[in-house]
């Protein structure tokens, strides 16, 4: 019996170092623990059988699986997972950027599978994880989508999170640039939710034209070559917007609910 509860206490440590660090290789899951690295294999293993952990696409690190990111839903999003894998890995070569599926979980955009940028520079995969939603592009397009009423309960009710001085916080120009982004399709992310973040979002829509998921493609926001007023797109910026959003339709397309 007390095997068996302290291999249940590993696998709970298993899922908050996760949460916690973000995508680990197995040896490093072992280290952290204090146990050899075929106990770690055993443990991350039934995780894995349970949904509880996945292996990244084409890697060696384990990242949180969908039972543990969902709480409503779940086949819907893990669908959206599955079919949304290889257009990220393609996405992700043709734009040489990191690339986040993210779903709203509350007031956090939590990002559900990611496909890391093999640039030196560049944003980490951080599945499990995710920043207020009003500071991230793929957060900003899924609060975009909600009713008024929701918006209201999860945002618009008080001062916002200042996570960087470009945060906003001020509920009503939240409002504003939120029915900017239902008009225009797309969101951005200047730094607002970490130094140096740029992130472009647009929506992936399921079959009856509800939006399921944000698709994002995350740099450094040096690299974007940012128009003078930060208002106008830079050239960089609609080229990406071009491929995000064809890969955005191609996702919605292959979605059966």
């Amino acid at each position: 019996m007390a095997g068996t509860l302290h291999s249940v206490a590993n696998a709970l440590d298993i899922l908050l170092l996760l949460r916690a660090r973000g995508p680990l290789r197995l040896s490093e899951i072992a280290a952290e623990l204090g146990v050899g690295t075929s106990t770690a294999h055993r443990l991350v293993a039934t995780l894995r059988d349970r949904r509880f952990v996945r292996q990244e696409t084409g890697g060696k690190r384990y990242e949180l699986g969908s039972a543990m990111l969902f709480t409503s839903s779940v086949s819907a999003i893990e669908h959206c997972v599955a079919v949304s894998e290889p257009v990220m890995q393609e996405l992700r070569r043709s734009t040489e950027e990191t690339v986040h599926l993210t779903v709203l979980r509350g007031a956090v955009c939590l990002f559900a599978a990611s496909v890391e940028s093999q640039r030196q520079v560049r944003v980490t995969s951080r599945v499990g994880q995710g920043p207020p939603a009003h500071t991230a592009a793929g957060g900003k397009v899924l609060l975009a989508a909600l009713d008024a009423e929701r918006l209201d309960e999860l945002f618009l009710a008080g001062p916002l999170t200042r996570v960087t001085p470009h945060s906003v916080t001020d509920p009503e120009l939240l409002r504003r640039e939120l029915a900017a982004v239902a008009e225009r399709g797309y969101a951005r992310n200047l730094g607002e939710s970490e130094a140096d973040m740029y992130a472009l979002a647009v929506p992936v829509h399921r079959p009856s034209g509800e939006v399921a998921c944000s698709l994002t493609v995350a740099a450094p926001l040096s690299r974007m070559a940012l128009s003078a007023d930060r208002e106008q797109l830079s050239a960089r910026e609609r080229e990406l917007l071009v491929q995000l959003t064809a890969a955005a339709t191609r996702i919605g397309s292959m979605l059966a609910f």
